[in-house]
């Protein structure tokens, strides 16, 4: 099994060097990260304080994340494996102010794949597939980093599920959530989740970041969400109660990312977000053919929870939890 999915590492270093160590002694072909990777930018001390705004600070942090443990990180162990390759998306938690960085490096590092709204081949297919043609299938990989709105501030990576236009309990149905949360980058907030992945090959093309010659057929992508599918053991939270009467859905994933692979049916659907899955729900799940996987977090304890597949049988995977220290 030549293939790992993890997610929501919020950017503890620790678990980003485990998960390379893993890699070099599992001899992967494949690490998928399915996104928030850099560190809650609302949280703790934050350099530069003094002199900027709240928004400001969040997004230095994370670009010294990015500049001076991140890239050097992944650099330094893609250098030493040439053989691997990492496929990344950022998360509602990762300013996107930010996302040139991770751009720039996917220009200068063949091995690295930044993937939102991208199509790119997947390599380790297309490299056996010119020596062993037939033994295994043509593969490619997809990134959608966009959530459903929720109780988060950071409204880079968020979008409404559909032209209702769903809030948040409790929020004023006058407010827009643009306006109630922090954006450094606005590009994403014209469309809805419904909207895009209505027509998902034009939505790709459309971003200019996908290449024209790449074909698209959901049967062969190995799709990286962020947001789990709605209503499955990969986005079962902790239970939150009621509000004014009403009993709160413990489920806070995507209704239309369920929609969306319950209609095209792709090879395999990978995702993060919903750190307690892990414990309250399960990492896998079988929507029609579509094997849906979420590795969950424990990043606050140093453990690095992960699933390894095979590629090319994804029903072959198995969950580990790896503490740090």
């Amino acid at each position: 099994m030549q293939s790992v999915t993890v997610t929501d590492l919020h950017g503890n270093i620790l678990l980003y060097e485990l998960l390379f160590r893993v890699a070099d002694l599992w001899k992967l072909t494949s690490i998928f990260i399915t996104g928030d990777l850099a560190p809650n930018s609302l949280r703790g001390p934050l350099k530069g304080a003094e002199t900027c705004t709240g928004e400001d600070q969040g997004v230095i942090l994370q670009r010294e994340f990015f500049v001076e443990q991140f890239i050097p990180l992944c650099s330094s162990f893609l250098l030493d494996h040439r053989q691997a390759d990492v496929y990344v998306i950022m998360g509602n938690d990762d300013r996107r102010a930010n996302e040139s960085l991770l751009e720039g490096f996917d220009k200068e590092a063949p091995n690295f794949h930044l993937l939102n709204d991208r199509l790119v081949a997947l390599r380790d297919s297309h490299q056996k597939q010119a020596f062993f043609p037939g033994e295994v299938p043509l593969l490619w990989v997809a990134g959608y980093p966009y959530v459903p709105p929720g109780g988060h501030l950071l409204m880079d990576w968020v979008k409404y599920e559909n032209r209702v236009k769903l809030r948040p309990m409790g929020m004023d149905s006058t407010m827009d959530i643009y306006e109630m949360g922090v954006t450094t980058d606005a590009r994403g907030h014209l469309s809805t989740i419904a909207d895009d992945l209505e027509d998902f090959e034009t939505y790709l093309r459309k971003s200019a970041r996908t290449d024209e010659e790449i074909p698209y057929n959901p049967a062969q992508t190995i799709y990286l969400f962020h947001a789990p599918p709605y209503n499955t053991p990969l986005d079962w939270t902790t239970p939150r109660g009621r509000y004014d009467y009403l009993p709160l859905s413990d489920h806070v994933g995507s209704v239309e990312i369920r929609r969306f692979i319950e209609r095209v049916q792709p090879y395999l659907a990978l995702s993060g977000h919903c750190h307690e899955s892990v414990v309250t729900g399960d990492y896998k799940v079988d929507l029609g053919r579509t094997r849906c996987v979420n590795p969950g977090s424990q990043t606050h304890l140093d453990v690095l929870s992960l699933v390894q597949f095979d590629l090319y049988h994804p029903e072959e995977m198995k969950q580990f939890f790896i503490h740090a220290r």
